[in-house]
């Protein structure tokens, strides 16, 4: 086995154009330190941003590569002209800082930090008191509900990842050469060409199809799919998923601006109206909780008309407030 492995070597590995007998040689000097190890990583790292960079370069992959080496070699002998980047690896400092040397001509940036993951950069969208909507790189449009965020990698044509905090209604423009995956709380949503809604609430994770297909796994390897009107409940811990019809039209208010009622119970209804208003109704009558509501309201309009129109549905009902909060019985 030799004791160095030539760089050449390591790159063509990394990039799957080793022969069978370099494969062996690489893996088993991997194998002998972690130093090795951690150089192939350290090459694999600075490959990868080097192909993203390239995306963008003048240059193709190989004539970079070959300039980063070049350039790499120029550090060693003037390291005053190498910009400091704290890193574990002198060559990978130096590595680091001639990319953004290179890169900065072309306004990409790609810096390891030390941490697994942490070279890819994202796009953060966040929703404060107003419902965001927005168009991703790709086509789809994202409507984000209020005290929600989505974060989405700047590679995203060529990847399509979003990481999701709260509430959003997906609309994809299908691609099925690059899947399009929501993650929110250890669940994977891939896109099979379709419309959905995510909630994340206290770790719970709710996903409603409206059209088309989505995959919904999580990384115990449960795995369904959903199709239109259909939706899963996901609590932390839960061994199956439980695919159950959705007949509800109250999860995409904020999208449509309406309250879609149609033989919905009433505790549904009011859990919406809390939520969409940032109200405390609560039904202090039991056996009216079950009961069947179908309405159309906007959701411009006030609570207190909301109620009253609620309250015309249902004969006997009455509506009362007490302080900030509103009672029904």
């Amino acid at each position: 086995m030799k004791e160095d492995m030539s760089e050449d070597i390591l790159i063509k590995y990394i990039l799957g154009e080793t022969t069978a007998v370099e494969a062996r040689e690489v893996k088993a000097w991997t194998a002998v330190s972690s130093a090795n190890a951690q150089k192939l990583e350290e090459i694999k790292i600075i490959l990868e941003a080097s192909s993203r960079l390239a995306q963008v370069s003048p240059l193709g992959e190989t004539e970079a590569w070959e300039k980063f080496k070049q350039n790499r070699e120029l550090a060693n002998r003037e390291p005053n002209k190498v910009i400091p980047i704290r890193t574990g690896s002198n060559w990978l400092r130096i590595a680091a800082a001639i990319l953004l040397l290179i890169g900065g001509g072309w306004g990409a940036f790609y810096l390891y930090n030390g941490q697994k993951g942490t070279t890819q950069e994202w796009v953060n969208l966040k929703a404060t008191d107003k419902v965001l909507t927005d168009t991703l790189p790709d086509g789809s449009i994202v409507h984000v509900n209020k005290n929600s965020s989505i974060a989405y990698n700047n590679d995203f044509k060529a990847r399509r990842i979003v990481k999701l905090t709260g509430e959003a209604f997906f609309n994809i423009k299908h691609n099925a050469a690059v899947p399009f995956t929501v993650h929110v709380n250890g669940i994977n949503i891939a896109d099979v060409g379709t419309a959905f809604n995510v909630k994340s609430k206290l770790h719970n994770t709710e996903i409603i199809v409206e059209s088309g297909i989505v995959s919904v796994s999580n990384n115990n390897n449960n795995a369904v799919q959903l199709h239109a009107r259909q939706m899963i409940s996901i609590k932390p811990g839960d061994k199956v998923f439980k695919v159950e019809r959705s007949d509800d039209l109250l999860y995409n208010y904020y999208v449509s601006n309406t309250f879609i009622a149609n033989k919905t119970p009433l505790w549904r209804l009011v859990d919406v109206l809390n939520e969409a208003y940032n109200a405390d109704i609560k039904i202090e009558n039991s056996t009216l909780r079950n009961t069947p509501i179908t309405v159309t309201i906007r959701l411009q309009d006030s609570l207190t008309n909301i109620l009253a129109l609620i309250k015309e549905t249902t004969p006997g009902m009455q509506v009362d407030e007490a302080g900030k909060t509103t009672i029904i019985k």
